[in-house]
């Protein structure tokens, strides 16, 4: 999908695909995740990123450090004698900031910078290549296919993203996004290492496109 992306209209597809509303601190932003440009839905946390900020910490791309930081409750001390030598090797993986050593223990102070509540594939034409696309993000978070263009021949896309569990959308430029058909709600994006690997990811290229504290929500007085 080449052409522009209007974010207040994208926006309001994602609040159609969401029931009729984002959760409170929602931004909506493009990026390029897993191979494909995607409309996300998210809500920063304004501790973490005001703490990675301040202390100069950049994105943790490293999967196998990940995997390490998740073997340890956030905030709370954790013996090194109880870790394996596996969990202690990767752990070793960890960039400065994200573990505090003290007292013979652990504790982690990274966390995961941002959840991710929604992701929207736009598709010019209802070609199953969308679906695909969309099914990309199927581990991590709600998803849809955005058919930005004209509705002719939906049918067959409409009927395989319900059996996916995929939500589709039609909304053009000028014209109230209508819902064709509500992605399928499921509690079944636990925390992995991929997914706080895809919120890394996610918040990498948040960083290279803007500023990220902008997107806080701005306390209220």
């Amino acid at each position: 999908m080449s052409s522009k992306l209007d974010l207040d209209a994208a926006r309001r597809v994602c609040e159609v695909v969401a029931g009729g509303r984002l959760l409170p601190g929602s931004s909506v932003a493009e990026v390029h995740a897993r191979g494909v440009r995607v409309v996300l839905a998210f809500r920063l946390n304004a501790a973490e990123v005001e703490r990675r900020q301040e202390a100069g910490v950049e994105p943790v791309l490293d999967r196998s450090a990940l995997e390490g930081l998740m073997q340890l409750p956030a905030g709370l001390p954790v013996p090194s004698s109880v870790l394996t030598a596996r969990e202690r090797s990767l752990l070793r993986r960890c960039p400065q900031h994200a573990v505090e050593r003290r007292d013979g223990g652990l504790v982690r102070r990274l966390v995961t910078p941002l959840e991710v509540d929604l992701a929207v594939v736009r598709a010019s034409r209802p070609a199953r290549g969308a679906l695909v696309r969309a099914g990309r993000f199927g581990a991590y978070t709600t998803s849809a296919v955005w058919l930005d263009g004209p509705a002719a021949g939906s049918e067959l896309l409409v009927m395989e993203a319900g059996v996916y569990g995929l939500g589709a959308v039609r909304g053009q430029a000028g014209e109230a996004p209508e819902l064709l058909v509500a992605p399928r709600s499921s509690s079944r994006f636990g925390h992995t290492s991929a997914g706080w690997l895809f919120t890394e990811q996610v918040y990498a290229q948040l960083l290279q496109a803007s500023d990220v504290i902008s997107l806080l929500p701005q306390p209220t007085r």
